[in-house]
C-alpha cells in the first residue's frame, strides 16, 4: 500500500519526473552548482524565480531519439544524447534541468537553427566570453542559431556582468579566471547568459528534470 502511494505521489507531481515529450528546438536550462565555474557564473547571474542556471542546450530529436545541442568546455560544440545531459545535471549536485519552450516560433524557424547549429559543430569552447571570434559558450550557441525572418537574433544581446550579486564587485574567482588567460575581463561586452534567457518573454516553462 505505501508503494502504491508513493508511486501515485510521483505520478501526480507537476513538471516531475523523467518521461516527456521533448521537441525539436525545447531550450534544456541546466542548475549548475558542482564545478567552481558553473558556482562563478551562477553568482553573477540569476535565471527566471532566482533559478541557478549555468548551462543551456537546444533539443533535437531525431528517429524517436532525444538529444541536446550544446557548447561545452569539454569539447566546445556538439551533439549529445538527453541522458548524457541529464547525467551531468546530476553529477553537478542536481539532477535538475528545466526545459523552455517558444511560444511562437514557427517549425520551419527551429528547422533553420538546428540546421544553422549542425554547421558549427565541432567549433571551439570560448572561454573568453568574447563576440564573433568563431567560439562559442552555451548561451551564445542558442543566440546565434535562433534568427527572425531578418536574420536578427531572437535574443537580443545584453551587457554581461561579472560582478557578484551579493557584493556588486567584481568576484574574485573571475578576476584570476581571465588573469590566468592574460584576458581583460568583459565587463560590458554584449553577450548573453543562461540566467537572462531563461526570463525571455519568447519563452515558457513547460517541464523539469530532476
Amino acid at each position: 500500500m505505501k508503494k502504491y502511494f508513493l508511486f501515485l505521489f510521483l505520478f501526480l507531481l507537476p513538471f516531475g519526473g523523467w518521461s516527456f515529450d521533448l521537441q525539436d528546438g525545447d531550450l534544456l536550462f541546466q542548475v549548475g552548482q558542482g564545478s567552481a565555474f558553473e558556482q562563478a557564473i551562477s553568482s553573477a547571474t540569476e535565471g527566471i524565480d532566482g533559478a541557478a542556471f549555468a548551462h543551456v542546450g537546444i533539443a533535437q530529436v531525431r528517429q524517436g531519439q532525444p538529444f541536446v545541442w550544446e557548447a561545452s568546455t569539454q569539447g566546445g560544440v556538439r551533439r549529445v544524447p538527453l541522458q548524457a545531459f541529464l547525467n551531468e545535471a546530476a553529477q553537478n549536485g542536481g539532477p535538475l534541468v528545466e526545459v523552455f519552450r517558444f511560444k511562437a516560433v514557427s517549425k520551419k524557424q527551429v528547422r533553420k537553427a538546428l540546421k544553422r547549429v549542425k554547421k558549427l559543430e565541432g567549433k571551439p569552447y570560448d572561454f573568453l566570453f568574447q563576440p564573433d571570434n568563431d567560439a562559442y559558450y552555451c548561451s551564445e550557441l542558442v543566440q546565434a542559431v535562433f534568427l527572425d525572418k531578418d536574420g536578427n537574433f531572437l535574443f537580443p544581446s545584453v551587457s554581461m556582468s561579472f560582478n557578484d550579486k551579493k557584493t556588486g564587485k567584481l568576484s574574485p574567482w573571475w578576476k584570476e579566471y581571465f588573469e590566468q588567460r592574460n584576458a581583460p575581463v568583459p565587463q560590458g561586452v554584449p553577450g548573453t547568459n543562461p540566467g537572462d534567457m531563461s526570463k525571455s518573454a519568447l519563452l515558457t516553462r513547460v517541464h523539469r528534470y530532476y
